[in-house]
């Protein structure tokens, strides 16, 4: 009888072996998942806090500025109001006692300026730059709503083209009452800018009010001639018997950073 022969089983060298469940490592996996997820809670919650009590605070900080800027302006309306130029004989301002006082106080105020239908009731700076009084305060301290102030280059005498710039805010105050104008009936009931320049009151009636960029050629300050200064007047819209242009501007709410709304006028000469 002949004996089969049996094949000898192949083993498979690269087989892995198999895994023991172990419900120890099971748990230690579970529970440092638990702690991960806690400590991810705790971070946010934190991140979150502080992100919130920082806004918090700028925005007590932000209305403590408004507050102490309106009290401050209040004064000094105040302080004009009490004040009067002194005439000689001839009736001609020899002394402005508005001038002093507001020098006293700031050294770069340069004139008052009020805005008919408005609470546009300021002193007026001029600084080293366009960039001090943005967050400077007429006290020189510093703040949000700033103070409103004349192109640093509108020097001499005459200035043809005069720019003010003054902040666009949310509680109001400043040139946030610049929007009015955007109102045609509103702009044909209310159309001077008085500006009070060493005791004198000069007059502008306002023409235009438009939304617009920083691009508009209302930023124009270089008039090397009288010709250029008319095509200037022209293409803004001036009426031909401008001789001196002021330019009322200021930011956008909500807008891109280079929107700006700007009220102008031309000089009445009395």
């Amino acid at each position: 009888m002949r004996v089969m022969k049996t094949s000898p089983v192949m083993v498979n060298k690269k087989e892995k072996p198999l895994k023991v469940y172990d419900a120890s490592e099971k748990k230690v996996t579970s529970y440092l998942r638990k702690i991960s997820v806690k400590i991810a809670l705790i971070i946010g919650v934190i991140f979150f806090g502080c992100t919130a009590l920082v806004t918090t605070l700028v925005v007590v900080v932000h209305t403590s500025n408004l507050r102490a800027s309106g009290a401050e302006y209040e004064y000094l309306r105040g302080l004009a109001g009490d004040t009067a130029p002194f005439f000689d004989a001839g009736g001609t301002v020899q002394f402005s006692a508005l001038d002093e006082e507001m020098r006293a106080i700031n050294a770069d105020y340069v004139c008052w300026i009020k805005v008919d239908g408005t609470n546009i009731d300021y002193p007026v700076v001029r600084g080293p730059d366009n960039e001090t009084y943005l967050n400077t305060s007429f006290y020189g301290e510093p703040n949000i709503a700033g103070a409103l102030f004349m192109d640093y280059r509108n020097t001499g005498d005459p200035i043809p083209h005069i720019i003010i710039y003054g902040h666009n805010l949310q509680a109001g105050g400043m040139f946030t009452d610049l929007r009015k104008f955007l109102d045609d009936q509103f702009l044909e009931d209310n159309n001077v800018i008085t500006l009070t320049v060493n005791g004198h009151p000069v007059r502008f009636e306002i023409f235009s009010a438009r939304m617009t960029d920083v691009d508009d050629p209302a930023y124009y300050l270089n008039f090397s001639t009288q010709r250029y200064f008319a095509r200037f007047a022209d293409r803004i819209g001036a009426p031909l018997i401008a001789t001196q242009i002021i330019t009322l501007s200021t930011c956008v709410s909500g807008g891109s950073n280079d929107l700006r709304l700007v009220v102008q006028g031309y000089r009445l000469w009395d």
